[in-house]
């Protein structure tokens, strides 16, 4: 390997390890308690040495968010099959979604939760224009995914594209919010109940075993 392929390999290595830092940080101390020094302790780096790969604290907020949509979005789209059914695909999103939420905790409340604490403020109010532009882009492409099963419903004039998709993240959101705090297991039971009511929302009651959706 030459010098630049050994520096670049480096240069990409100390940028993960400064974002797995402040994963770790924001997810502690929230949006509003957390400052450069801080990530740069945890991540065992200089504080200038920070400012080389990131230029403050919203630019490395606005990385992990877009990191999260990606992994998010992954999650998403492995879940489904395209032989399912629209029942089937959607029950499918939800349990990636609180998966997801398990598996990745912190991704998950750096999605979600972030900016609800503290001084709870707008993500305009933290990101630049094109850290938001570039949010709301992977954001809307991950929500596109739970889009697709609501267009193939034929009556489904309540929850037409995103709209819809946010409502029913934020009920799923909110379960997790309130009922996490109660264990993994109580937290599992209250999953499944809310899977149940969206399904009902959507496509109403489920058919008997064995009968087509």
């Amino acid at each position: 390997m030459g010098t630049r392929e050994r520096r670049e390999r480096e240069k990409q290595q100390r940028r993960r390890q400064i974002l797995d830092a402040a994963r770790r940080v924001f997810w502690e101390k929230g949006y509003d308690r957390t400052t450069m020094p801080q990530i740069a302790r945890a991540a065992e780096l200089a504080p200038g040495t920070l400012y080389l790969y990131f230029p403050g604290k919203s630019s490395l907020y606005a990385e992990l968010l877009i990191s999260g949509y990606d992994q998010f979005t992954a999650r998403l789209e492995a879940s489904l099959a395209p032989h399912l059914s629209p029942r089937a695909q959607a029950e499918a999103l939800i349990d990636a979604f609180f998966a997801f939420a398990s598996d990745q905790p912190e991704l998950f409340d750096i999605i979600f939760f972030l900016l609800q604490t503290g001084a709870r403020r707008p993500r305009q109010d933290v990101l630049e224009p094109e850290q938001l532009e570039r949010l709301v882009a992977k954001e809307n492409a991950c929500k596109a995914i739970a889009g697709r099963v609501l267009e193939r419903l034929h009556a489904a004039p309540a929850v037409p594209g995103l709209v819809g998709v946010d409502a029913v993240w934020s009920m799923l959101a909110g379960v997790i919010f309130f009922f996490r705090g109660d264990g993994p297991d109580a937290l599992a039971a209250v999953a499944e109940d809310a899977k149940r009511v969206v399904l009902a929302a959507l496509f109403g009651q489920a058919r008997p075993h064995g009968v087509g959706n």
